[in-house]
């Protein structure tokens, strides 16, 4: 009986960890724009929940756009 206790607390432990990295993701503020045009050149790289780091969040965006995936920013850093 203890070791279906312990079990099940590690299995709680691990549902927490994988809802909180959830969480923790946020959308990017993209610009209502029908294409992006440009990007700053400015380096503040983004992780996307895709797993690539973007060199900022609006190249990000341009990622989204062309590919029509909902990438979300999983961390403000690199991957």
């Amino acid at each position: 009986m203890t070791g279906r206790a312990v079990i099940l607390g590690l299995l709680l432990v691990c549902v927490a960890a994988e809802a909180e990295k959830l969480e923790a993701m946020r959308k990017p503020s993209c610009p209502n724009m029908d294409e992006i045009v440009a990007c700053p050149l400015n380096l503040a790289p983004v992780c996307g929940s895709d797993g690539n780091t973007y060199a900022n969040e609006c190249t990000l965006c341009a990622q989204r756009q062309r590919t029509k995936m909902d990438i979300l920013i999983a961390k403000e850093e690199s991957c």
